[in-house]
């Protein structure tokens, strides 16, 4: 089905496959998924703001992103001033947005909604992207999966392989003594099934970053990541993606986005990180983009009303982003919302952006262009997708997923919602 053309901010509840996936890639290709989690309610009024809204400038007195100080998008939509260096990403379509995206948990909590988005809703164990791991045909690696920082994230809680890194220096077999390596690699060379496997492609891992820590190349394509963690995390990425370790997934966070008192003084420090260290990560990777995805999202938005502290409070829908070649075909180069203007018939009931855009109906388009045969019950249990064209691969029936498509007009996350949590 291709992809229905709307203005591009009108109400688009309905996040079909076709509308931010290019499927034309090989699917031969090991795709890697960057997942970014900006942890504490990023303000997407304010990461992309509505600028063509007066409502939305008479509400924000202070805190209000000015046009002057934002690169329109679409007349209505703008990119604030402080994310420029993903302006061009959105201009070649490489670049989707996600606006009024977030999950139905209404709770307004921190730890909770952080949970329920990365156990990818309340009917699974474990996390959605160690789910996906399992779910795909091809087995991982013993790099399948990393995440960058010092814990595991939930979202890879009961992966059934990952690492927690903070440097490539940090992973290493015993003393990385060469000939302990080359002895195990002829032990394995010969056992057979998956155990032998799953130690060649440890063993041939280890080898790769053994080379990798020796030499310590700098970035390629004249790239200048951030002097800060989350710069220096996805430098480490981009050396991972590129030595071909045989990741498929990685996270990393950037913190600090709970911006409940004098939001304007720290939001512009997180965005022009955030917007730097993805385009340095995009120009290291170079030709290596055409195989991975970076999906950024956050656990709740702001709401629409700024507080007497110059700040905002916890929200519901905020902004998703998709950067890579694979979002160029579609929805690249464009802003879709759940919503079409901040009339209060738009908010949800207690006057703030709604969530009308499920995460996991974002997220399915892209695992299904990494791994096609994935069966999407499995990595979002319970969860009913927004048409047949996102369905999981599963016993649903074609009835089930039309009535699904004529109910979803109105999302249930756009019910009544919680009093906002402050």
């Amino acid at each position: 089905m291709p992809p229905i053309s709307l203005p591009i901010h009108n109400p688009a509840p309905s996040v079909t496959r076709s509308d931010f996936v290019d499927r034309s890639a090989a699917a031969t290709d090991e795709r890697v998924l960057v997942v970014v989690f900006l942890r504490g309610g990023a303000d997407g009024l304010t990461l992309v703001p509505p600028v063509g809204d007066d409502r939305y400038h008479r509400v924000r007195p202070s805190l209000g992103v000015k046009k002057a100080d934002a690169i329109d998008l679409n007349g209505y939509f703008a990119l604030n001033v402080a994310l420029d260096p993903l302006h061009q990403h959105f201009k070649s379509g490489h670049l989707a947005v996600i606006h009024g995206a977030g999950s139905e948990d209404h709770t307004r909590s921190h730890f909770e909604a952080q949970d329920f988005m990365e156990h990818g809703g309340p009917a699974g164990g474990g996390g959605w992207l160690a789910r996906y791991l399992r779910a795909r045909d091809k087995a991982p690696s013993a790099l399948g999966a990393v995440a960058i920082g010092t814990t595991q994230p939930e979202s890879l809680r009961g992966a059934p392989v990952g690492a927690v890194m903070q440097t490539v220096r940090d992973f290493s077999f015993g003393d990385d003594d060469p000939t302990v390596i080359d002895q195990l690699a002829r032990l394995y060379a010969v056992e057979a099934g998956p155990l032998g496997q799953a130690a060649r492609d440890t063993i041939d891992a280890v080898k790769k970053l053994r080379l990798l820590r020796t030499q310590n190349a700098p970035p390629a394509n004249g790239a200048q990541y951030p002097d800060s963690n989350f710069g220096r995390g996805l430098r480490e990425i981009a050396k991972l993606i590129k030595a071909d370790v045989g990741l498929v997934t990685t996270t990393i966070d950037l913190d600090g986005w709970d911006t409940h008192f004098v939001q304007g003084q720290l939001i512009g420090g997180l965005m022009r990180n955030l917007a730097a260290g993805l385009n340095a990560l995009v120009t290291d990777l170079g030709e290596h983009m055409r195989r991975v995805t970076i999906v950024t999202m956050t656990e709740f938005g702001r709401r629409l009303n700024e507080n007497t502290s110059f700040g905002t409070d916890h929200g519901a829908g905020s902004v998703m982003m998709l950067l890579g070649d694979g979002v160029s075909a579609n929805g690249g180069g464009t802003v879709r919302s759940g919503w079409s203007d901040l009339s209060a018939s738009n908010l949800d009931d207690v006057g703030d952006v709604p969530a009308l855009i499920n995460y996991r109906d974002a997220l399915a388009p892209i695992l299904l262009r990494h791994a096609p045969t994935v069966d999407l019950s499995k990595v979002f249990p319970g969860h009913r997708f927004a048409d047949s064209m996102a369905a999981p691969r599963s016993a649903v029936s074609e009835a089930r997923v039309r009535h699904h498509v004529r109910a979803s007009t109105r999302s249930p996350m756009s019910r009544r919602q919680n009093a906002p949590s402050k």
